[in-house]
């Protein structure tokens, strides 16, 4: 069964812009890099996008975290092969071996035209710059918000409770495999603070799986440690597993998966809630398990009073992120004034044309 998966290498985060690029594309041993002006890679994977999304090939997408509409990387797992915008991708440790070949996107660019808005695209790169500053600074401070959250619920956990089921949890379904070997261990974002807010894959990621576990819990109420446990206990036993992190805080678990087990287990809470809907399906409720009753009762007023805070600040990040938007809207319109689009065009169908033999 082939497989298209949709998911982020980068995330806007309380860190800044964080990329796991080394990790997702750790196999790749070929690379199409696009390097070109602002613009002109997205339209390109587009092209390729809108030429192989119906094909019966395992694809994996890779998303913009700004406009998850946008594509900045597509990866033909089959060929260990991808085609990458060279900006976002930056060049990788796993790439020092690999074959590299650059696509030129600027052969599109007039410069007699472009010359005449270098001012103003200056400006537009210095107002960018400062606003996704601003935003993670922003972010930086909802993340202390945040973790004012976390304290009612982390003071209150059995911690006992909570390291038996992780033990108890990989003992019944984090079965060896038969031959001893290693584990390949994967590094993805499962979702991604955008200029429209949160957005998250997880449906198009465990669609195919056969096991879904769907933890609830509250903030604080240990689901990513139990991630971080469980994700150990598997890489130890020699089981491949796909470990996605928050795109909001980086150092935080979201979601496993298991891709030999057919099994995944992830955090279904805001902003990527999801309840279950087939066979295969359960919940697992942290809270219910490892909180004494009575504790959202107990500080009703005060996660009120937070979580307000909370959500008023997180709105604020994401309108920041939805200036940055904007702002980069008029800048690769000036590109687009300044580009031969016939030109782009050519250079995408080449490509895709040169790709269809590989």
């Amino acid at each position: 069964m082939t497989q298209q998966l949709h998911f982020f290498a980068r995330g806007n985060t309380a860190e800044g812009l964080h990329s796991l690029n080394d990790s997702v594309y750790e196999e790749v041993k070929t690379f199409y890099v696009l390097e070109g002006y602002p613009g002109s890679s997205s339209e390109v994977l587009g092209q390729l996008a809108e030429a192989w999304s119906g094909k019966d090939w395992n694809i994996q997408w890779i998303h913009q975290p700004l406009d998850s509409e946008l594509l900045e990387g597509i990866i033909l797992p089959d060929h260990q092969l991808a085609i990458v915008d060279g900006e976002s991708w930056g060049g990788n440790s796993a790439a020092q071996e690999a074959v590299i070949h650059i696509v030129n996107l600027n052969q599109a660019l007039q410069d007699d035209i472009l010359s005449a808005a270098r001012e103003t695209i200056t400006a537009l790169e210095l107002e960018i710059s400062r606003t996704c500053e601003a935003a993670y600074a922003l972010f930086q401070q909802t993340l202390r918000i945040h973790d004012e959250w976390e304290v009612f619920y982390i003071e209150a956990l059995d911690h006992d409770i909570m390291n038996g089921l992780a033990a108890d949890w990989a003992n019944r379904h984090l079965t060896p495999p038969a031959r001893e070997k290693t584990a390949k261990v994967a590094h993805r974002f499962l979702g991604a603070a955008t200029w429209r807010g949160a957005v998250d894959y997880v449906l198009n990621l465990t669609d195919d799986l056969n096991t879904r576990v769907f933890v609830k819990g509250r903030p604080g109420s240990g689901k990513s440690t139990l991630f971080k446990k469980l994700a150990a206990a598997a890489a130890g036993r020699g089981i491949d597993v796909e470990v996605y992190h928050c795109g909001f805080d980086p150092n935080s678990l979201d979601m496993l998966i298991f891709p030999e087990l057919s099994l995944a287990i992830f955090d279904s809470t805001a902003p990527h809630e999801h309840f279950p809907s087939r066979e295969g399906d359960s919940i697992l409720d942290v809270y219910g398990l490892a909180i004494p009753e009575g504790t959202d009762e107990k500080h009703s007023e005060a996660v009120a009073e937070v979580s307000a805070r909370y959500k008023t600040s997180m709105k604020q990040s994401i309108a920041l992120l939805a200036e940055v938007k904007r702002l980069r809207e008029r800048l690769e319109e000036l590109y687009k004034e300044a580009a031969d689009p016939a030109a782009l065009s050519l250079i995408g169908r080449e490509l895709l044309l040169e790709l269809e033999h590989v």
